[in-house]
């Protein structure tokens, strides 16, 4: 049982130590991720991990695949619990799409879904770009400032939780009384 427990402990704590890598990337370099992203749209059309890897020529960014990763995850994340995610109709995979504007700029995340997933950024068509700029597709479209906020106040309510729970397992000396227990 104690080494189910420890192996259950260490899964949560390596959970939680990811969550926090991602959280502090994003809130430190996730404007500069940003620009750079849409630079790289702008001129390859299309931008995930495999470019990184792949691309001709190489990508010019301060970041790697990992945090590119993060950036993709958080963002599509924040778009489907926030706006939801409307689909491409003329994929015949499973698809959700997510819009984000900064500075003037609007990129989509595009996720698949098959025998895995894949996820990528690219530039909307000119028809989408005026759907979400005219019409009530607009609901889909979210400031990246929002999802910078958002991201912040989360690390800032974790850092609230982290330390109370510090605080609980130093009075208790880390044992916690179950329900039923006796």
């Amino acid at each position: 049982m104690k080494n189910t427990e420890f192996k259950i402990a260490s899964l949560l704590e390596e959970y939680r130590r990811m969550d926090e890598m991602q959280r502090d990337f994003i809130i430190h370099e996730g404007y500069t991720a940003i620009e750079e992203i849409i630079k790289e749209v702008n001129q390859r059309g299309v931008f995930n991990e495999a470019v990184i890897y792949y691309g001709t020529p190489k990508p010019q960014i301060s970041f790697s695949d990992v945090e590119l990763g993060y950036m993709i995850t958080s963002m599509m994340e924040y778009a489907t619990n926030h706006v939801g995610n409307p689909v491409d109709e003329e994929c015949e995979f499973e698809n959700k799409l997510a819009y984000y504007e900064y500075k003037d700029e609007i990129i989509q995340i595009f996720e698949v879904y098959g025998q895995g997933t894949d996820s990528w950024f690219s530039k909307p068509s000119d028809d989408t770009i005026d759907k979400l700029n005219n019409t009530a597709y607009g609901v889909y479209l979210i400031q990246f400032d929002d999802f910078m906020n958002y991201i912040k106040n989360k690390h800032g309510e974790s850092k609230k939780v982290s330390s109370i729970s510090s605080i609980i397992n130093g009075i208790t000396g880390g044992y916690t009384v179950g329900r039923g227990s006796k």
